[in-house]
C-alpha cells in the first residue's frame, strides 16, 4: 500500500492543488494528513471540504482545535491571530461540525498519527531537535510516528542505541530493527527556507520513503491573502519558505 502523508494544509488551496499533481503521478491508496487544516490561508471551506471527502485518516491540530473550541488563540502571533478569527468566521457550520469531531491522535497498529507529539497530544510542543526525538522515543512504544506542526521535513530513525537524523528523505528504505518518526513537512506554509509544498508518500510493502517539494501559484495565494484582509505578510512569507 502507498500512504500519502501530509500535513499543516492551512487553508491553502492552490499549494493542496499542487501536491496532489504532483502525488498522483506517483500513485497512493490512502491519505492520511497530520492536522491543521486551516488557519493562515483563505481557502478553509474548500480545504476543509476536500480533506473530509478523501482523507482516511485525519487528526486534529492546533489551529483545528481553536475552530473545535479546545484552545484560546490568545498565544498566538498578531498574524495568525487574525488568520484564525477570519477562519472563525467564514467556515461553514458544517465544516467546524467536521473539524470539532477529529481525534488528537490515531493508532493504527504500530503507527501513531499526531499532529505535535505523542508524549502529550495538543500540548503544541514542538519536536525540533534530535534530543526532543529521543525522549519521545524512548517514552513511547510505536514503531512509527508521524506527525507535522514544526512545517519542517524530518525523518529520526532509533533502534535503542543509535539516532540517525535523516534529512534527505526521498527513496529511503526504513530499516529493519529501527523505530522512526516522520514528519512530511507543511503543504500550505514551508517553513524550512524552501518556498516548496512538501509531502511524502510511504510505500509500505517496499518500507520505501518518497518525498517530493512542488511549487505552487503563490502569486494567487497572496492576492487573494490580500483580498480577504487577511495579514498580507502571510502571503509573503510563501516566497521565502519561512
Amino acid at each position: 500500500m502507498r500512504v500519502l502523508l501530509i500535513s499543516d494544509l492551512h487553508a491553502n488551496l492552490p499549494a493542496l492543488e499542487a501536491v496532489l499533481k504532483e502525488a498522483k503521478k506517483i500513485g497512493f491508496d490512502e491519505i492520511w494528513c497530520a492536522g491543521d487544516i486551516v488557519g493562515y490561508y483563505p481557502w478553509p471551506n474548500e480545504v476543509t471540504q476536500w480533506v473530509r471527502e478523501n482523507v482516511s485518516r485525519c487528526v486534529m491540530g492546533n489551529h483545528d482545535a481553536i475552530v473545535a473550541g479546545l484552545v484560546s488563540p490568545e498565544y498566538f502571533s498578531s498574524a495568525a491571530y487574525e488568520a484564525i478569527l477570519w477562519t472563525l468566521k467564514e467556515l461553514h457550520e458544517e465544516n467546524r461540525a467536521f473539524i470539532s469531531s477529529l481525534p488528537l491522535y490515531e493508532e493504527i497498529e504500530n503507527t501513531f498519527l499526531v499532529h505535535d507529539t505523542p508524549l502529550e497530544p495538543m500540548s503544541m510542543y514542538y519536536i525540533l531537535s534530535p534530543q526532543e526525538a529521543l525522549e519521545v522515543f524512548k517514552n513511547t512504544p510505536y514503531g512509527k510516528i508521524i506527525y507535522g506542526h514544526t512545517h519542517i521535513p524530518v525523518l529520526y530513525g532509533y533502534n535503542g542505541m543509535e539516532l540517525k537524523v535523516i534529512s534527505n528523505l526521498d527513496g529511503y528504505k526504513l530499516q529493519e530493527g529501527f523505530r522512526y518518526m516522520l514528519n512530511p513537512g507543511s503543504v500550505g506554509q514551508p517553513r524550512d527556507g524552501v518556498p516548496l509544498a512538501s509531502f511524502v508518500v510511504w510505500d509500505t510493502d517496499k518500507n520505501l520513503l518518497i518525498h517530493k517539494r512542488v511549487d505552487f501559484d503563490k502569486e494567487k495565494v497572496l492576492k487573494e491573502v490580500i483580498k480577504r484582509g487577511l495579514p498580507a505578510v502571510l502571503g509573503y512569507r510563501l516566497f521565502k519558505g519561512y
